[in-house]
């Protein structure tokens, strides 16, 4: 790309990852609840490296827009972390799911990118998918519809964001994409705080 970032952009490219680490540590302290500590574990190792792959390229953008270097390996790491923490909070939200139907049925009677990169797209892009996906049955099953809705919408943001990758990389493209990218995880965040609310006040009034 030959235009330059400004600061604005780079700045901007933290709202999405602090959006994602607030719904992370709500969904961690749900599935701890619904599943346990081995659960909660997955769920943490997850997200760290999903965090993680973000903030980097965060980083890197910003010190590369105020000129300070282009540390492109700060950049290049978001897909070797990011795929492998999608795939583990998919298995993390799986036994939640399956926890949280076993206990209901016990109770109640849940491009323009370099070749290495393409399989931690796939993976990365169908493990958050499958991420949210189940995150919206485990909100219908419990009858929690606002954070089914926060779930969709956070899929709705990979999708578009999927739509998004390929074409020239502009800034007017690239303000889009973050916007889409926030407002995704502002989805997850919301969805992940209601799903938490929902489970801690079913156990209360057990």
């Amino acid at each position: 790309m030959e235009e330059a970032y400004p600061l604005a952009l780079a700045l901007y490219d933290f709202i999405p990852v602090a959006f994602f680490l607030i719904g992370a540590i709500f969904l961690v302290r749900t599935s701890t609840r619904i599943c346990g500590l081995r659960c909660s574990r997955l769920a943490i190792v997850g997200s760290l490296l999903i965090f993680l792959g973000g903030f980097l390229k965060a980083i890197w953008k910003l010190l590369f827009t105020i000129g300070v270097g282009d540390y492109l390996l700060l950049s290049e790491s978001q897909f070797p972390l990011v795929a492998p923490g999608f795939l583990v909070v998919l298995i993390a939200v799986i036994m939640m799911a399956r926890s949280d139907r076993e206990a209901r049925t016990t109770n109640a009677a849940m491009l323009l990118i370099t070749t290495w990169k393409i399989p931690f797209l796939i993976v990365m892009t169908l493990t958050s998918m499958g991420v949210q996906g189940i995150l919206t049955y485990v909100s219908f099953q419990r009858k929690a519809k606002l954070a089914a809705a926060g779930f969709i919408v956070a899929f709705l943001g990979l999708v578009g964001m999927g739509a998004l990758a390929s074409g020239e990389q502009t800034l007017a493209r690239q303000w889009i994409e973050q916007s889409v990218n926030s407002v995704g995880q502002l989805g997850f965040m919301v969805g992940s705080i209601l799903l938490h609310q929902n489970v801690v006040g079913a156990q209360i009034n057990q």
